[in-house]
């Protein structure tokens, strides 16, 4: 049985699209006494999480359902310590913000400067976290990886809270040190509650030279970990607090599942809390009635907040709360209990977005996007489909001294080249940004049809891991795969937005605000283009392809070609040759101006 985590959506087993609609019309009543907001319940501990951020600090512009910046998270953060947590001065209680990573790649406050993430990081680490730790885009090159460690890991506000405990840091003259630490013993100040916190990424396989990640897998067998262990056994801590870039749903590698087992046969009673992050998704795990995992979204567009409550009791198990909270001022007011967002520090940290944007030019237009086009929520061959509008016009248009219209060619991107949805409105220099964050080149292959026609194919059925990450449950094939027996009613009412509508382990109420569901759709590692002369199998093709993909190409041809070709001689990077052309990046925004010209006559 296939298990699949929700993202966004109601969970349902078996249904077609025309059974949910009359399930619509069945649900309305059951949402006709909901509050507008749904509240916090705070406990003894109580934890604010964010995770997978990527340069989002300036606001969805778009989507008002998202219109806070991090100025305004700040001031939250301030208020809620505030109002809530120290509102009443008899009640003890204590709060931990955390952070899981990610901070490049997916908006132009980070990705048009030079290093990415110049000045954006300081604006994240206006933000007082207690705990924080890297992700994946942290580590995608040695000037990432230097300058993460030198400007946060190593600072003055955060070189005691930032752990990495299976990363470690290459140093100029090539000595190995912890990117950070790897680990930390605290007391928290008003409960004291004895935390032991540990941080560990997924096992990223491209690290670079100044960078080197162990697979957790490995790194629990070593001296330090289990010293550590033997220096803090369970009668010594009341919390094992584990947070870092890892799936908090891990059908695949189940890194987290291997990490709680082995954690949980240390400490068989102590409390064991989870923050995870990487695949974009809120999400909440139940492991047992002592441990939990709590994922927070993406982007910028999701707070996550979790309490506990019985920590210390002989004769009650520990009380979980978890809710997501959106990322807009109306939340933050709510959660917060203030009519005024507003402070010093939060209004000094959006001055510095304001003007940052403005340096950077990122609200520059090249033109109006006609409708909205989704990349999960409509069916790939809709034309509201953001990668159908790649593969029908935008790829079709690249061109370059090799182009020639006597040979069939086909076109590929992998689709984790697309990052959001391209909203209806101005095209501005940070639409591009936000949409196609990375840079591209294009090389090709000249392959014979029969080879190159079912590369698509081969690619969209491997483990392919640089897709853009797609929520685990999605329909496919019409059909919508339940990950366990809650069931969760679709929402539609007129008066709500179309949002996150979570189904997690403790149930459907995790979302602070009521939304309409989003249905979602599964996205394929890889989706291209054909312009084909003739479709004699045996003919000649020009094969074109992100230089991203390269090796995946090659394992793919030559993969392929053996099943079909008895004796078959494989292809190496001497038969991959330079496209040319323009980007992706700059293919959307030629033909954003072409349309918008278009528009104006």
């Amino acid at each position: 049985m296939i298990v699949f985590k929700t993202f966004g959506l109601c969970t349902l087993f078996g249904l077609t699209t025309a059974q949910i609609q009359q399930n619509i019309q069945n649900s309305l009543s059951v949402h006709d006494e909901e509050p507008l907001l749904r509240g916090l319940k705070l406990g003894e501990l109580n934890f604010i999480h964010t995770t997978d951020t990527h340069g989002w600090y300036g606001s969805h512009k778009a989507q008002s359902d998202y219109d806070a910046d991090w100025g305004d998270f700040i001031s939250f953060i301030q208020h809620f310590r505030n109002n809530r947590i120290h509102g009443n001065k008899l009640i003890k209680r204590d709060l931990l913000v955390i952070d899981t990573g990610d901070k490049h790649d997916g908006n132009g406050l980070t990705d048009a400067t030079s290093p990415n993430g110049l000045e954006a990081n300081e604006i994240f680490n206006s933000l007082d976290y207690d705990l924080l730790t890297l992700g994946n885009h942290e580590l995608y090159s040695a000037e990432r990886a230097v300058f993460e460690y030198y400007t946060t890991a190593m600072s003055y506000r955060f070189k005691d809270k930032y752990i990495s405990s299976n990363v470690n840091f290459i140093t100029a003259t090539g000595d190995e040190v912890p990117f950070g630490n790897k680990w930390r013993y605290f007391v928290t100040p008003y409960t004291r509650h004895r935390i032991l916190a540990l941080s560990f990424i997924f096992n990223f396989k491209t690290p670079n030279s100044r960078a080197k990640v162990t697979p957790l897998v490995e790194e629990i067998k070593k001296e330090w970990f289990l010293q550590l262990i033997n220096k803090y056994p369970s009668n010594k801590i009341d919390v094992l607090l584990v947070f870092g870039h890892l799936s908090a749903t891990d059908p695949v590698e189940h890194e987290i599942n291997y990490l709680y087992d082995v954690l949980r046969s240390f400490y068989p009673d102590t409390v064991i809390q989870f923050f995870g992050g990487h695949s974009h998704i809120r999400d909440f795990v139940k492991f047992d009635d002592r441990s939990t995992c709590l994922q927070s979204g993406r982007f910028s567009d999701t707070v996550g907040f979790i309490s506990i409550n019985n920590i210390k009791s002989k004769h009650s198990e520990p009380i979980f709360f978890r809710r997501y909270l959106d990322f807009n001022k109306r939340s933050f007011k709510f959660h917060a209990k203030t009519k005024h967002l507003s402070t010093k520090v939060g209004n000094y940290v959006s001055s510095k977005i304001n003007v940052l944007r403005t340096i950077l030019d990122l609200d520059h237009q090249y033109g109006i996007v006609p409708q909205t086009y989704y990349m999960m929520a409509r069916p790939l061959d809709s034309e509201s489909n953001i990668y159908y509008l790649f593969k029908s016009e935008i790829l079709l248009s690249l061109n370059s001294s090799i182009t020639d219209p006597a040979i069939g060619r086909m076109i590929m991107i992998n689709t984790g080249a697309i990052r959001y949805d391209l909203y209806k409105g101005p095209f501005t220099k940070d639409s591009e940004y936000i949409v196609l964050p990375f840079e591209n080149t294009w090389n090709y292959m000249i392959l014979p049809l029969k080879i190159a026609s079912r590369i698509e194919e081969f690619l969209n059925e491997y483990p392919y891991v640089m897709k853009m990450l797609s929520p685990p449950e999605v329909f496919q094939n019409n059909i919508l795969i339940k990950k366990n027996e809650i069931d969760c009613p679709v929402v539609d009412k007129p008066d709500l937005s179309e949002g996150y509508t979570t189904v997690d382990d403790f149930g459907c109420d995790g979302d602070d605000t009521p939304h309409n569901t989003q249905i979602l759709y599964n996205v394929p590692n890889v989706i291209q283009s054909n312009q084909l002369v003739s479709t004699n199998p045996d003919s000649l093709i020009h094969f074109i392809f992100v230089s991203f993909l390269t090796d995946d190409i090659l394992q793919a041809v030559n993969s392929i070609g053996s099943d079909i070709s008895p004796g078959f001689q494989n292809y190496t990077s001497v038969d991959v040759n330079i496209y040319g052309g323009q980007s992706a990046k700059q293919l959307l925004r030629e033909y954003i101006i072409q349309i918008s010209q278009t528009q104006d006559k």
